[in-house]
């Protein structure tokens, strides 16, 4: 239910992997979108490798979690800058 979902929030990305969303077993979908100007790795449950596995470009790359990809696990990124801003909108 989209009226539950939290507010959009954003992370810090760093040019090592680190977690950018939590674990949450109540999340229904998610959308990520780089709004920095570097590239920004995603992993699942893993650390993030830059540029391997699902890679955003800057400013607009966008990740939308759908069936096929749908995961309650962490979630990890890295960016080739530092304070690389990744938006975040969980749904729950």
């Amino acid at each position: 239910m989209l009226s539950n979902s939290p507010a959009p929030t954003a992370a810090s990305v760093g040019v090592a992997s680190a977690e950018a969303v939590a674990v949450n077993t109540s999340r229904t979908g998610l959308i990520l979108v780089n709004t920095s100007s570097a590239w920004i790795s995603l992993a699942f449950g893993a650390a993030a490798v830059l540029y391997s596995g699902i890679t955003l470009a800057p400013l607009g790359g966008t990740f939308v979690m759908d069936n096929d990809t749908f995961t309650t696990a962490q979630i990890r990124a890295i960016a080739s800058a530092a304070a690389s801003n990744l938006a975040i909108q969980e749904f729950v």
